[in-house]
């Protein structure tokens, strides 16, 4: 199977879609996070992978909106324990830093560890492993990168500093992206659904959205809201319960919460997903 994910190889998204999957599988690696979405949605590759939030630096909002393109939807899920590397070239020094490049969401998690490199620059760019690759190729002599460790490993770079994420219980939270449901077992559960929606301008809207599955007794994983573009301070709401939509139960508390949406879609079922801990190699 082809299956998508964003940066370079060594990227955690690449790590992740390893554990998931099997070694056997083509992974390939494609530029933006809308790339992933439209691979599979056109039928391009098989599945696709995407960060969504973080332990400790929190939602990946841009992925978040990137869910409501067209009719992908969400098959699985998967955390990954995460370790950040600061990685350089050979011979550069910590005191030569003057620079460091890294993913929005990595430097957030690592800000601690940063604040002993005096009058230096973070420099965001669009993947970890992006930033290693980038360094190296411009053969830079007074900067560094965050990434993982595999990313050190493939593109044959020194390792400055390891793990040097702020707290040592540091996950990120992967979704697989495919085009048709997969088979779910019958433990409840064991499963997750993600839905969107947005809301009536009514008093108490949002308190009796979520009343219909306190009702039921129906555990709430999470909520998130998102702005609706175009529309100001109109809201999108992105809720994750436990349940199989295709049950009984899960499907009447949606049928309830529509007598208040002006807009909802089922983003998936898909089965809860497990911790992990990217094995590194070289290859």
């Amino acid at each position: 199977m082809k299956i998508v994910f964003q940066g370079e190889r060594g990227a955690y998204s690449e790590l992740a879609a390893k554990e998931y999957f099997s070694n056997s599988n083509r992974f390939v690696a494609v530029p933006e996070f809308s790339d992933v979405y439209d691979a599979v949605h056109d039928g391009k590759a098989k599945y696709g992978i995407l960060p969504i939030e973080n332990s400790l630096a929190g939602s990946i909002h841009q992925n978040y909106d990137i869910l409501l393109k067209g009719d992908a939807i969400i098959v699985g899920e998967i955390y990954l324990k995460v370790s950040h590397y600061l990685i350089a070239n050979e011979g550069v020094t910590s005191k030569k830093i003057r620079r460091v490049y890294s993913h929005p969401q990595a430097i957030a998690q690592c800000k601690n560890y940063l604040t002993r490199f005096k009058d230096t620059e973070h420099i965001p760019v669009s993947n970890t492993a992006s930033a290693v690759k980038k360094i190296k190729k411009e053969k830079m002599m007074d900067a560094a990168a965050i990434a993982s460790m595999q990313a050190a490993i493939d593109f044959n770079m020194r390792v400055l500093g390891r793990r040097i994420e702020d707290l040592d219980n540091n996950q990120t939270r992967f979704i697989i992206l495919g085009n048709k449901p997969k088979r779910l077992s019958a433990k409840e559960q064991d499963i997750k659904t993600s839905i969107v929606f947005s809301l009536k301008n009514i008093p108490g809207a949002l308190f009796k959205a979520l009343s219909v599955f306190a009702l039921r007794d129906i555990d709430l994983y999470k909520i998130e809201s998102r702005p609706v573009y175009g529309k100001n301070f109109e809201y999108l709401f992105y809720l994750d319960f436990a349940g199989n939509i295709d049950n009984d139960i899960p499907e009447k508390a949606i049928n309830h919460l529509r007598e208040i949406t002006t807009f909802d879609r089922i983003l998936g079922s898909y089965h809860v997903g497990k911790v992990v801990h990217p094995i590194y190699q070289k290859r």
